[in-house]
């Protein structure tokens, strides 16, 4: 094919492109080009006619051609002669003028401009630029007097250059078309006159070729030529994104189903997959199973398994379903990491925080650490669990790194940190190599503060070893529990027995003592207090029994052991206990901080100073000797123990080693009982409490209770020396230097506003929220946050451990570390919100996905 019909064949292919697409053409390119095939036709069939005729007529006879074209086809526009008031009148006349050019053999020769007075606008240039230069090759061209004429082969290396027929002349393309300014009105010959002395002519076109006009027309050219290109490929590309965005769309749809399937069964701490996936299996795992529940009411979920299944078999390429055992660690990871970044751009806001660390063993006897973060945030206290990790050694040394790497991982700085919580464990507050000592070598401020659930468990293991009565007391209640629950046929006729004696109750169970949360003893003196009677009258059908049981032994020793003694200290410690529970439950809350626990141990001592009476003892001991005499026992008519006691002899009795309290000679078994045991329970958990939640002798306390005084409104009406003393304790712990403006901060902040009752960290701040006022008080609102933050509970920690024990089972042991972490963090903090669009962003950049996503 001669290489002016392949140009011929790209110029009409661009123009059919750029009809389509250029949106800043004028209407008539549209109609002009409404049908692509109609134009292209016309154009060759226009090119091949002249060229036809133009060798066999000479130059008279292209004259003629062109005035009956004149005559028949082309008149000036009336638009140019009478101007329209209409706008829409002219630009049907240029769509006209310019749709009959189209129709002639050479559209763009330059004497039909002068001829038609037409005007360079856009419109036209873009059609000019879509045809291109008029360079019709001719057999022969006409010849001038001298006998030159104009040469077809100039066209090869001068591509701007175009011939016109009519005029006899050559033009320049790009100076025609692009140089209209006002400073190249005065250059003519190769826009408007054109150029015909062919004898200068080579010399001319190197002549002009070289010049700066023509160099600046060019580029204009290109420049137009590029904007088209890039119009016509902008259209195709919106075409192209706009079917990319409607399959980025599908599959986001998708994988947003997917994400709540994945979110739910996390949250619930439920197993994802089954031993058997493969589409005939009858359970394919909770994960698949949901997606194919989901597919019967969800047409999104339908649509892509019926595609999934369309592309399976052999000598198909399979579609990327998102179901896979990979696919759904990748969402339960993305999830993870959405959900951990909202608490790190908390923690990032609120720069200090505390850190609380406990330790357990999982199903597959691994050692777990769970790393819970506190922090104020936005005024309100938060405890947020962020992992847990195993650890094959729990010395002080290997916690200590444990907990850099983690700090380091979360993007969180050791400087920090305001607050240690443990438990009593000796890796843990050891003052010398335990954790807490470690991490405060390294940051001074980090208070280490024992759990006050914790605390208070133990206060309660040391009361219920302060006498021998009660120490048999809770073996008897734990052999009665074991005695019943070992065994069906013994749990059975206990169930019977209740029935028969209470057939309006529902029957209760024994509760097993708990060995480390001793304050929820307290529903298992409570059913036991309940059910007495049931008990004995148990423990007497199996002695009764005919032949014996081979239990008949151990019913009778705990039937004889059942005294009017076991009785009593029931009737002690059941409404203790209960202040207890009370006071251990509201401990637990992960919101609590230490000035709210400061008052519930108030409370606990309160009530334990108004039960240590004469008269609190007499009401104990009446209601133990009626609830004795109702199952047929007596109240002991001795003193227990002192009619065995063995005679001192005079001259040792009143010396300094032997005068003690124990030679006080009891007259009555209820003064016995009051001094010896419940005087002594009440006492010993008295001390406890003091010494475990009101300070001791070393500097967290002074600090913790410098902090407590804040909160205290009666301390600020006139600052006393206490409140003096702990504001300059703070400032100097907390390097705060306006020690005058924070007295003052305190004074006017309490005088101001009145916090609801009662008065705690929380309450403050959320005044200081309400109100706005932490500009006002800055130094003062530095300190709540700080005292908020410091930890109080293992609420969050324990809670960790709950899920736990649902995540990783007896069946699902070989749950990876990172993937365990990832699901307790899902199954904890079910309040975190989570961003779908943010989660499906994660999960693309995970990994080089097929998917548009």
């Amino acid at each position: 094919m001669p290489r002016k019909e392949r140009r011929k064949k790209r110029l009409q292919k661009e123009l059919c492109e750029a009809a389509k697409g250029s949106g800043s053409l004028t209407s008539w390119i549209k109609k002009s080009t409404g049908n692509n095939n109609t134009f292209q036709m016309r154009r060759m069939e226009g090119g091949s006619e002249a060229k036809t005729e133009s060798q066999a007529e000479p130059r008279e006879n292209v004259e003629e051609r062109t005035r009956q074209e004149k005559e028949t086809g082309v008149r000036k526009s009336e638009s140019e002669t009478e101007p329209r008031e209409e706008e829409s009148e002219a630009s049907e006349a240029i769509e006209r003028t310019l749709s009959n050019l189209l129709g002639l053999a050479h559209p763009t020769d330059p004497a039909h401009v002068m001829q038609f007075h037409i005007q360079y606008d856009e419109a036209f240039i873009q059609m000019c630029d879509n045809i291109g230069p008029c360079q019709p090759v001719l057999s022969s061209y006409p010849k001038n007097e001298e006998g030159r004429s104009f040469q077809k082969k100039w066209y090869e290396k001068n591509p701007w250059l175009e011939y016109s027929p009519t005029a006899d002349a050559m033009f320049c393309f790009s100076s025609r078309l692009f140089l209209n300014d006002e400073k190249y009105t005065s250059r003519k010959t190769w826009k408007t006159e054109g150029f015909s002395r062919w004898r200068r002519s080579l010399e001319r076109i190197k002549e002009h070729s070289a010049s700066e006009p023509h160099m600046c027309g060019m580029v204009r050219w290109n420049s137009f030529k590029k904007k088209t290109l890039e119009a016509a490929f902008e259209v195709a590309d919106q075409v192209s994104q706009a079917a990319k965005d409607k399959e980025r769309e599908r599959n986001r749809d998708i994988l947003s189903r997917l994400i709540d399937i994945t979110l739910y069964l996390a949250r619930q701490g439920m197993p994802f997959r089954g031993d058997d996936e493969t589409l005939s299996s009858q359970n394919q795992g909770n994960f698949l199973e949901l997606v194919e529940l989901f597919s019967k009411y969800d047409s999104v979920i339908k649509l892509h398994l019926d595609a999934i299944k369309e592309r399976q078999g052999p000598g198909k390429r399979p579609l990327v379903s998102l179901l896979s055992n990979r696919s759904q660690n990748d969402i339960i990871k993305a999830l993870a990491t959405s959900v951990r970044r909202v608490i790190q751009a908390e923690m990032q806001e609120c720069e200090t925080f505390s850190i609380m660390m406990d330790e357990t063993t999982d199903v597959s006897h691994t050692e777990q650490v769970s790393f819970v973060v506190r922090y104020v945030h936005n005024m309100e206290i938060k405890e947020r669990f962020l992992q847990v990790c195993n650890v094959e050694s729990t010395t002080g040394d290997a916690l200590e790194k444990l907990v850099i790497a983690l700090l380091k991982e979360n993007n969180l700085k050791i400087d920090n940190i305001r607050g240690q919580g443990y438990d009593g464990a000796a890796n843990m507050s050891g003052r010398f190599k335990g954790l807490q000592s470690r991490i405060q070598k390294k940051n001074p401020k980090a208070s280490y503060v024992h759990y006050q659930a914790h605390c208070l468990n133990l206060v309660l293991v040391e009361s219920a070893k302060s006498n021998m009565c009660f120490v048999s007391f809770f073996n008897l209640i734990e052999k009665l529990y074991t005695f019943v629950a070992n065994s069906s046929k013994r749990h059975s006729a206990f169930i019977k027995m209740q029935e028969k004696l209470y057939p309006e109750q529902r029957p209760l169970e024994l509760q097993k003592l708990s060995d480390t949360r001793r304050a929820c003893r307290e529903a298992a003196l409570k059913t036991m207090r309940k059910i007495l009677p049931a008990v004995m009258q148990f423990l007497e059908e199996i002695l009764q029994q005919d032949p014996p049981d081979s239990s008949a032994g151990d019913a009778m020793i705990l039937l004889k052991s059942i005294n009017f003694e076991f009785i009593l200290c029931l009737e002690i410690t059941r409404p203790i206990f209960q202040v207890t529970a009370t006071a251990s439950d509201a401990l637990q809350k992960k919101d609590i901080d230490l000035a709210a626990a400061y008052k519930i141990v108030d409370g606990v001592l309160q009530s334990l100073d108004h039960s240590r009476t004469e008269e609190e003892f007499e009401k104990m001991y009446e209601q133990a000797r009626e609830k004795a005499a109702s199952v047929g026992l007596d109240p002991p008519s001795e003193v227990p123990g002192q009619a065995r006691r063995r005679r001192v002899p005079a001259k040792f009795k009143f010396a300094a080693t032997t005068a003690t309290a124990d030679d006080h000679a009891f007259t009555t078994p209820q003064e016995y009982y009051r001094v010896k045991v419940f005087y002594v329970f009440v006492v010993t958990m008295t001390q406890e409490l003091l010494r475990r939640f009101k300070g001791g002798d070393n500097s967290t306390w002074e600090i913790l209770n410098a902090l407590h005084t804040l909160t205290v409104q009666e301390n600020w009406k006139i600052i006393s020396t206490e409140a003096h003393q702990a504001v300059k304790k703070l400032c100097q712990f907390y390097d705060i230097e306006e020690e005058y403006k924070l007295q003052t901060e305190l004074k006017v902040f309490h005088a101001s506003y009145t916090c609801p009752p009662p008065v705690s960290v929380a309450s403050m701040l959320s005044v200081v929220k309400e109100n706005n006022v932490h500009l006002i008080f800055p130094n003062m609102t530095e300190l709540l946050k700080t005292y908020g933050t410091l930890p109080v509970s293992t609420a969050t920690v324990e809670r960790s451990f709950s899920k736990l024990k649902l995540v990783k089972n007896k069946l699902c042991t070989l749950c990876s570390e990172e993937r365990l972490s990832d699901l307790l963090l899902l199954a904890v903090e079910k309040d975190v919100p989570v961003n779908h669009s943010d989660v499906i962003d994660i999960f693309r950049d995970m990994a080089n996905r097929k998917l548009l996503l």
